[in-house]
C-alpha cells in the first residue's frame, strides 16, 4: 500500500468515526462536521511533514583495518673497494671489496664518524679471517669470508654493529698468474721425480736382482722365453758379461768365481743342452791326439 491510499483510508476512518460519535452522543450535525475537517486538516499536516522529512542514507560498513608492513629504514652503508689483505703466504696478498652496513649500538656521546668505525672493525675480521687462508682456494676462501662477515658483530668498543654484502675476495692478476706458474713447475717437478724414482727402482731391480750372477740371468731369461732352452745355451756367454758389467766385476774374475763354485764352464754347457757324454768324448778324443797333429 502506498502512502496516498494509506491517506484516503485513515480520512475515510476519520469522517466515518466523526459522524458515528455524533450520532451516538445526540450532538448536531454541523459538529460532526466540523470535527471531521480538524481531523484532516491535522492528518494532512502530519503527512506533509513526513514527506518533507530526509531520508537518512544507508550508513556504509566500516572499512576492515588493512594489515601494512612495517617500514624499515636502511642502515647506513659504505663501500670499500681494492684493500689488500694478507694470505697465509706472505708472498700474496688479496684484493677485498664490500659494502659496509652498520647500526649504532649506544646513546649519547658517540663517535663523530661511524662509517669510518664500522668500516675498521669490518675490515680488522676480514684481516683475521684471511691471514689464515691459502691462496690458491681463491673461490672458497670468497665464500667463506661472505658467510662469516654476513653475520652482525659489535666493535671493540660497543659502538656499532657491523655486517658486509657483497663481499668479494680475489688475487691480483699478476699473483694469480704467478701461483699458477708455480703449480705447473711443481707438478712438472712431482712428475720428473716419479719418473726418476720408476728408474732407479728399475735398474736396482735389474742389477740386484736379475743381473746379480749369471744364474740369475739365465733364470729371468727362461722366464721370459719359456722352452727357448737351446737359445739360453747360445745366450750363456752374453749374459754372463751382462752380469759382470752390471755388477763391475771383470768376466775374469766372474769366470773364476763361476768355476770355483760350480766348477769348469765348459763342462757345464754340455749337461743345459742335454749332451754331456757326446761332449765329454769329444773332449777326451781331443786330449789323446798327439800334439803335432792338426
Amino acid at each position: 500500500m502506498t502512502a496516498s491510499q494509506r491517506a484516503l483510508v485513515v480520512g475515510a476512518v476519520v469522517v466515518g468515526g466523526s459522524y458515528l460519535l455524533v450520532m451516538v452522543l445526540g450532538l448536531p450535525g454541523w459538529v460532526g462536521v466540523v470535527a471531521s475537517v480538524v481531523f484532516l486538516l491535522g492528518l494532512s499536516v502530519v503527512w506533509k511533514q513526513e514527506q518533507a522529512a530526509p531520508v537518512a542514507a544507508p550508513v556504509p560498513p566500516a572499512p576492515k583495518p588493512v594489515d601494512r608492513e612495517p617500514v624499515f629504514t636502511a642502515p647506513p652503508t659504505r663501500t670499500v673497494a681494492g684493500v689488500r689483505l694478507p694470505s697465509a703466504s706472505p708472498d700474496y696478498h688479496f684484493s677485498f671489496s664490500a659494502i659496509v652496513q652498520w647500526s649504532p649500538v649506544i646513546t649519547g656521546l658517540r663517535h663523530a664518524d661511524l662509517g669510518s668505525v664500522a668500516v675498521d672493525a669490518l675490515l680488522s675480521r676480514a684481516k683475521a679471517l684471511t691471514a689464515a687462508q691459502q691462496p690458491s682456494e681463491e673461490v672458497l676462501n670468497q665464500h667463506r669470508l661472505a658467510s662469516l662477515l654476513g653475520e652482525p658483530a659489535i666493535d671493540e668498543k660497543g659502538q656499532v654493529r657491523t655486517w658486509a654484502t657483497d663481499v668479494r675476495l680475489k688475487l691480483p692478476d699478476a699473483d694469480h698468474k704467478h701461483l699458477q706458474n708455480i703449480t705447473a713447475l711443481q707438478r712438472r717437478g712431482q712428475t720428473v721425480l716419479l719418473e726418476r724414482q720408476l728408474e732407479q727402482d728399475k735398474r736396482a731391480y735389474l742389477r740386484d736382482d736379475v743381473l746379480a750372477t749369471p744364474g740369475s740371468a739365465v733364470v729371468w731369461w727362461l722366464a721370459n722365453n719359456p722352452g727357448e732352452v737351446a737359445q739360453c745355451v747360445d745366450l750363456l756367454g752374453t749374459l754372463t758379461q751382462l752380469s759382470a758389467a752390471a755388477n763391475d766385476v771383470p768376466i775374469e774374475t766372474l769366470e773364476r768365481r763361476w768355476d770355483n763354485e760350480h766348477g769348469p764352464l765348459a763342462l757345464v754347457v754340455p749337461e743345459l743342452t742335454g749332451h754331456s757324454d757326446h761332449s765329454v768324448d769329444e773332449a777326451g778324443d781331443q786330449g789323446d791326439k798327439p800334439s803335432g797333429q792338426g
